[in-house]
């Protein structure tokens, strides 16, 4: 266990530059596999051009020449598994890093803490308050009063506690990473899938929490070189959580709504009106085309309360002036996008590297142009995210791409002192509104997310998103994303 004179007097810059050092060399091994492929076994194979087989020469065949392919590839492939062991390295330094120095300022607060009580800290943590004076032992005021400085003296002793064991956790989690980095695993002659098992070092490395809000920090606190890293070697599970979204972004409900659930009993009156919610507006909404608008009332009529998923790749082909809005904020941002991600690849010694990125805003859909989204959603948020990627290119030159989501967020509620005409019906919002107040009904969240798309952005000065990688220019990309399904 970390004692508290360690923690207390550690210094972690040594742990910091090993860190880069084992950064820097992962980007080196990624360098030479990516020069070993393209510039040696590619064209020995015939599969590109190259200074031992000009455009147009023929393959080298026979015998000797499947053997030498053999032996480079898997020289190539000993270099790409030391480069995810060098970034599995790199990962655990810095959640250590990290950690241990969060864990010492924490400590060092608790211990200023204590003492501005007047407490003592020993060399071991120990904390101790000097006794009353002989003059105040009777006194019931100063007793109540040192009474109170100890209970609150307690915060802090246990703050110390806390400190300690996450420093011992911290130390725990990068000794069992690093000991589970094992050389032959992933050498390539003796091991087929040693490419495939230095990659799962990296992400068990790396750590990746399951709570939404902590797997967001941990994903905006990652090395870029480590977070390109997991995304080619558990892109698909990374996706599912969710780590295209904002990382600094967060969306709060703009008001209460229509208050506290269920906090009187219904009349008549509500029922009523509840009826005729079910069916007038679902029923009514759907035969006139208002197919969201009816879904969103049911869910809202169903009253569970639970958060329902919205097709976001349908509304963005529904509305053009929303799609015409996110792919305005990735031409006004992909000149900064972009040099954020080469200054990444430059520091990181040509190591692939992802970078977060990310554009907010709020956006009404227009009430006649749009009537379903209008009456299913309102004004609502959405954030272009994602993250900024450069790569090593066949010519040296890093090739720069986004991939984002589109994600939007709103609260089904409903604003007193309005109207809303459906179906030949004008409902009021404030009936709608007691049916919550009632427990016959109730507001939940609306959120969703799009099929992930990828962007080159391999021309600074294009005005507007480039290529759709693998959808011929297209925004339509794989629908891969398997958090889209209605929850």
């Amino acid at each position: 266990m970390v004692t508290f004179a360690q923690l207390r007097d550690a210094s972690f810059e040594t742990l910091s530059k090993a860190g880069d050092t084992w950064n820097g060399i992962a980007g080196q091994a990624e360098q030479l596999a990516g020069q070993v492929r393209s510039g040696v076994l590619q064209p020995l194979t015939g599969a590109g051009p190259g200074p031992l087989a000009p455009t147009g020469a023929r393959a080298w065949t026979g015998v000797a020449a499947d053997e030498a392919t053999r032996e480079i590839g898997l020289l190539a492939d000993e270099l790409t598994a030391f480069h995810y062991e060098a970034l599995a390295v790199t990962a655990a330094l810095r959640r250590a890093d990290a950690a241990l120095t969060r864990a010492r300022q924490d400590l060092l607060r608790a211990v200023g803490d204590a003492e501005a009580l007047g407490a003592t800290v020993t060399a071991d943590g120990t904390v101790t308050l000097p006794p009353l004076p002989p003059e105040d032992r009777n006194d019931p005021d100063a007793i109540a009063y040192q009474r109170r400085r100890w209970d609150e003296l307690q915060q802090h002793v246990e703050a110390i506690r806390r400190a300690l064991t996450t420093a011992t956790e911290a130390d725990t989690a990068a000794t069992t990473a690093l000991r589970a980095l094992d050389p032959a695993d992933v050498d390539p002659t003796t091991r087929p899938g040693a490419v495939a098992n230095a990659a799962g070092d990296l992400v068990r490395a790396a750590g990746m929490p399951s709570d939404p809000k902590a797997l967001r920090a941990w994903w905006g606190a990652l090395d870029p070189s480590v977070r390109a890293g997991l995304l080619a070697s558990d892109g698909e599970r990374l996706l599912k959580a969710g780590v295209l979204g904002p990382v600094e972004y967060e969306w709060h409900a703009p008001d209460d709504g229509a208050g506290d659930f269920a906090q009187r009993p219904p009349g008549p009156g509500n029922y009523a009106i509840g009826v005729a919610a079910q069916t007038l507006l679902v029923g009514g909404g759907t035969f006139a085309g208002l197919t969201d608008a009816a879904r969103h009332m049911e869910h809202f009529l169903a009253g569970s309360g639970e958060p329902l998923n919205v097709d976001v790749d349908r509304l963005l082909g529904d509305d053009p002036k929303l799609r015409s809005l996110v792919d305005g904020q990735i031409s006004a941002n992909r000149a900064m996008w972009r040099q954020m991600a080469l200054d990444a690849f430059a520091q990181s010694g040509g190591s692939p590297v992802a970078v977060p990125i990310e554009a907010a805003a709020h956006y009404t859909p227009d009430a006649y142009a749009q009537r379903n989204w209008f009456l299913a959603i309102g004004s609502h948020a959405y954030a272009t995210s994602g993250v900024v990627t450069a790569r090593p290119g066949p010519n040296g030159k890093p090739q720069v791409s986004i991939q984002y989501q589109v994600h939007i967020w709103d609260r089904y509620n409903w604003d007193p002192g309005k109207s809303t005409p459906i179906a030949g019906t004008n409902i009021k919002d404030s009936d709608m509104a007691a049916l919550h107040q009632t427990g016959l009904a109730k507001e939940f969240d609306l959120v969703g997310r799009s099929t992930p798309v990828t962007v080159a952005l391999s021309d600074p000065a294009a005005d507007l998103p480039g290529t759709v990688e693998g959808q011929d220019g297209t925004r339509d990309g794989s629908r891969s994303d398997p958090g889209r399904e209605d929850r």
